[in-house]
C-alpha cells in the first residue's frame, strides 16, 4: 500500500503546485489505543473483583480486620458444663484447675504463682476437645470467643494479625475469659518453610498470637484453649512454657466411655428392648463421640426410611459398618 503522495511522485506531479493545497486527514487509532489499554484494565478488574471479594467475605471495607471469633456468653442459654461431656474424666480432672484459675485467681496470685497463659489439647479429631473447651467456660461461667485458626488467614497480609489484635482486645476487657483456637495448627506451623505470600500472611498472624500472649501480666485473667491433632507441627515458640504452659492428651475412649456417650447421644431416640448398651459399646472399638453420634443417627434414618417405630440392633450393626 503506497501513500497519496508517493502516487502523485510518481506521476511528476508537484504538491506544491495543485491549487487550494493537499492537506492529509489525521485520523485517531482508536483500535490501537483500546488494544494498548486492555491488558492493564482487564488487570485492574480483576485486582478490583479479587478485593471486593475479600471484603465481602470479611463483612465489608471497615470490618475485614475484626475479629470473626463467636462469643458465647456467660449466661447463654446454651452453656453447657463438665456433666454435659461423657467420658474423658482425666481430661477433665486436669481441666477443673483451669476453672479455677478463671474463678479464684487471687487464690493462686497470693503465693507467687502465675496462672497459665495457654492451654493444648492434643488428639485426633472427634473426642470432643471443642466440647471440652465450652464445658471449662460453661463451668467457670465466663465468656467464651471460639474461631477456628484458618479463619484469621485472608489474602491480604495483615489482616490475619489484626484479627488477633481485636480477638485479643475483647477478651482482655471482658476478663476473666477464655479463647478458643480450634485447628491451632493452621496458623502455628512452624516458621521459615516457606517464601509464599500465604505463608508470610501466616507467620505474621503466628507472631501476632506469640506477641499477644507475652503480654499478659499477672493481672490478665485470660486463658487460650487451642485444640489440635497435629501437634508435631506446631512452632516450638508456641508451645513453649509461657505461651502454651499446659499440654492435655486426649485418646479415643474406653469401652466405659463410649457406654456413657452412648447414654447422651440415645436420649430422645426410640430403641427396641432388644438393644443392649453393652454390646454396642464392645462393637464400636476405636469409635470417637463424633462416630458414635454419627452412627446413631444413621441408624434412626435407617429405621425410618423402613417406617419402622423402634430403632432394632440391624440398624445399628448396619450403620456401624
Amino acid at each position: 500500500i503506497i501513500s497519496f503522495y508517493e502516487i502523485l511522485s510518481l506521476q511528476n506531479i508537484d504538491t506544491n503546485t495543485v491549487p487550494g493545497g493537499i492537506y492529509e486527514k489525521q485520523t485517531v487509532p482508536w483500535v490501537e489505543i483500546l488494544a494498548n489499554m486492555a491488558i492493564p484494565l482487564l488487570s485492574l478488574g480483576i485486582l478490583v473483583w479479587v478485593f471486593m471479594r475479600a471484603t465481602k467475605s470479611s463483612g465489608g471495607l471497615f470490618s475485614i480486620g475484626k475479629s470473626k471469633a463467636r462469643l458465647f456468653a456467660k449466661n447463654d442459654q446454651n452453656k453447657i458444663g463438665f456433666a454435659d461431656v461423657a467420658g474423658a474424666d482425666e481430661v477433665k480432672g486436669e481441666l477443673v484447675e483451669v476453672v479455677d484459675f478463671l474463678k479464684n485467681p487471687e487464690k493462686y496470685r497470693k503465693l507467687g504463682a502465675r496462672i497459665p497463659r495457654g492451654v493444648l489439647l492434643i488428639g485426633p479429631s472427634g473426642v470432643g476437645k471443642t466440647l471440652l473447651a465450652r464445658a471449662t467456660a460453661g463451668e467457670a461461667d465466663v465468656p467464651f470467643y471460639s474461631v477456628a485458626g484458618s479463619e484469621f488467614i485472608e489474602m491480604i497480609v495483615g489482616v490475619g494479625s489484626s484479627r488477633v489484635r481485636d480477638l485479643f482486645a475483647i477478651a482482655k476487657a471482658n476478663a476473666p475469659s477464655l479463647i478458643f483456637i480450634d485447628e491451632i495448627d493452621a496458623i502455628g506451623r512452624h516458621r521459615g518453610k516457606s517464601m509464599a505470600v500465604s505463608n508470610d500472611e501466616r507467620e505474621q498472624t503466628l507472631n501476632q498470637i506469640l506477641v499477644e500472649m507475652d503480654g499478659f501480666d499477672s493481672r490478665t485473667n485470660v486463658i487460650v484453649i487451642g485444640a489440635t491433632n497435629r501437634p508435631e507441627l506446631l512452632d516450638s515458640a508456641l508451645i513453649r512454657p509461657g505461651r502454651f504452659d499446659r499440654h492435655i492428651k486426649l485418646d479415643l475412649p474406653d469401652i466405659k466411655e463410649r457406654e456413657e456417650i452412648l447414654k447422651i447421644h440415645m436420649k430422645g431416640k426410640p430403641f427396641s428392648d432388644e438393644v443392649s448398651l453393652e454390646k454396642i459399646a464392645r462393637q464400636t472399638v476405636g469409635f470417637s463421640g463424633a462416630d458414635i453420634e454419627n452412627m446413631l443417627n444413621e441408624a434412626a434414618i435407617l429405621a425410618a426410611r423402613k417406617e419402622a417405630k423402634f430403632i432394632e440392633p440391624k440398624d445399628l450393626t448396619e450403620a456401624s459398618t
